[in-house]
């Protein structure tokens, strides 16, 4: 029979139990949002057919986090402002002589969900955030560990 005894310092769970969660949180998902925004411009490279779009791509941008009201922190990622290119807007189906630059956040909701008659759906948003996760996930438990001590 073998004794097997172990003993713990008792300052062994000080560095994490003294860790402010908030610190932690908001450290992490600095390093994070980035792994996930070169993913989903990856993600939407992929889908783009011309170069009208392609400054879509250029247009993903990471938020800074934020701690929300019920104790959550939260980072967004999503297209900013405008296409450099015009687009003539139509009345009635037909096109007038009005043109006005589209949103890149509704550019990529066109490609996303697709245009009824026109634009088959070409989803990017869910693959792109897919791909990201081990990267991000990565981010986070190296951040955790630097934070409570662990390496």
């Amino acid at each position: 029979m073998a004794v097997f005894d172990v003993e713990f310092p008792d300052d062994f769970m000080q560095d994490l139990l003294q860790s402010d969660f908030d610190e932690i949180a908001e450290e992490a998902l600095k390093e994070a949002t980035p792994v996930l925004v070169d993913s989903i411009k990856e993600s939407c490279r992929r889908v783009i057919q011309h170069p009208g779009d392609s400054d879509l791509v250029k247009s993903f941008k990471g938020s800074k986090p934020k701690k929300s009201s019920n104790g959550a922190w939260i980072a967004n990622v999503n297209p900013k402002g405008k296409s450099k290119n015009s687009y003539y807007a139509k009345d009635n189906g037909k096109k007038t002589k009005r043109k006005y630059a589209v949103s890149n956040t509704l550019k990529a909701l066109w490609k996303e969900y697709g245009v009824a008659g026109r634009q088959p759906a070409m989803p990017f948003i869910q693959n792109g955030t897919k791909n990201a996760e081990e990267g991000v996930m990565e981010k986070l438990q190296k951040v955790y560990n630097e934070k409570v001590g662990a390496e």
